[in-house]
């Protein structure tokens, strides 16, 4: 039986099992994280080992990496309503940005890192504290809106973008990225209307509210897209693209299911002409997967697929995505050679989920044509 302890956190790993052991202390502790959804949940409670407090739990329970592209987790004293940390000092490379509270969650590793590995997620999380507010803070434009042309393999340049989300705000409530929010979706709204977008895959909100902000919003070229039927509902959760990308089982009621997302997606392509755009809310996670999916559709190698998503993390949000993460969505629906033979894995896919030939070679062939000469005439 294989034994891996992490001797700087507080647990150890015996076979399949994984052993988390405190020195007994006032209140009742959970361990929450990644694998709990960072809810409290009574099956992760620690129980009175003699003088420690234990819990014991299968690995197969706790493997859900987060945002950092490993397992997070804290300890949670439900006694006190806060986190408890049992080391004075964390060691670089044990630790990441909570991404929500500027604090720190722990990582758990299931085999052990090496020194380069604890170095990279070290800068990784240095990388992620940092909130550009000021339009002087970004390279360019499109950086601000997260913002960019989505290319690889036999996909045109120009014939498809992704963006964060045009007119419905998510860092409103930030006290350093309120500011800077009303100007990215500004700033997005004109870089859509200059690339000639026609057809929108919205990957976050139903049809009735692409009906509301084709009636209730500020008048702009995307609302006049909403307005035109040229915006399409496929919504999708975060769970779903990167958790359940294995199945049809939709995270929320009200949204689809990872194959028949994907379906759809395949569908308005193939049915109405570009440019396109795919965006959610930040145009990072949804965004970020249908894109790498794209991308492999068009036989885009795993070096393009892994810059175009890893731009995200120059938006300044106080926020990082590891490209682990995204590889982790894309093998789990399409296969272990998903970035060997990507044409292929996507086309053995689609085939399973139904996708006739000529749907299929239409959307390709969609992706593949240049726009750039009709989006300057319109």
């Amino acid at each position: 039986m294989s034994i891996y302890k992490d001797i700087y956190m507080q647990y150890v790993i015996r076979g399949d099992f994984i052993e988390f052991t405190l020195p007994k202390s006032q209140g009742d502790f959970y361990l929450v994280g990644t694998f709990t959804n960072w809810q409290r949940d009574n099956e992760y409670k620690f129980t009175n080992n003699g003088d420690n407090q234990a819990l014991i739990k299968e690995l197969h329970q706790i493997d859900k990496i987060g945002n950092s592209g490993y397992i997070e987790y804290s300890i949670w004293n439900d006694t006190l309503q806060s986190n408890v940390s049992f080391k004075e000092q964390l060691l670089p490379g044990h630790y990441f940005n909570n991404q929500f509270n500027g604090e720190y969650n722990h990582l758990l590793f299931l085999t052990p890192p090496s020194d380069s590995t604890l170095a990279a997620i070290s800068r990784a999380s240095q990388h992620s504290y940092q909130i550009k507010s000021e339009a002087s803070h970004f390279t360019d434009k499109a950086q601000l809106a997260n913002f960019r042309v989505v290319t690889g393999g036999e996909m045109a340049v120009g014939s498809m973008y992704r963006s964060y989300h045009p007119v419905i705000a998510s860092r409103s409530a930030h006290p350093q990225l309120a500011a800077i929010e009303r100007l990215r979706q500004a700033t997005v709204r004109d870089l859509i209307e200059q690339a000639g977008v026609r057809t929108v895959i919205n990957l976050c909100d139903s049809g009735d509210d692409i009906s509301r902000i084709a009636s209730d919003f500020p008048p702009s070229y995307y609302q006049r897209c909403c307005q035109q039927g040229q915006v399409f509902s496929v919504p999708m959760a975060y769970e779903t693209v990167y958790f359940m990308s294995d199945r049809n089982q939709p995270f929320n009621d009200d949204e689809l299911g990872f194959e028949d997302g994907i379906r759809r997606v395949i569908s308005v392509i193939a049915e109405v002409e570009g440019p396109y755009l795919v965006h959610c809310r930040l145009g990072s996670d949804r965004t970020g997967v249908v894109s790498a999916f794209l991308q492999l559709l068009m036989g885009s190698d795993k070096a393009a697929v892994e810059e175009n998503y890893l731009k995200t993390n120059e938006m300044g949000i106080g926020e990082y995505r590891s490209f682990r993460l995204l590889a982790r969505s894309l093998i789990a629906c399409l296969g272990t050679e998903c970035f060997e033979q990507p044409k292929q894995s996507v086309e053995r896919y689609l085939a399973r989920l139904g996708v006739d030939d000529g749907q299929l070679a239409q959307a390709r062939a969609n992706l593949a044509k240049s726009y750039q000469s009709e989006s300057h005439q319109s």
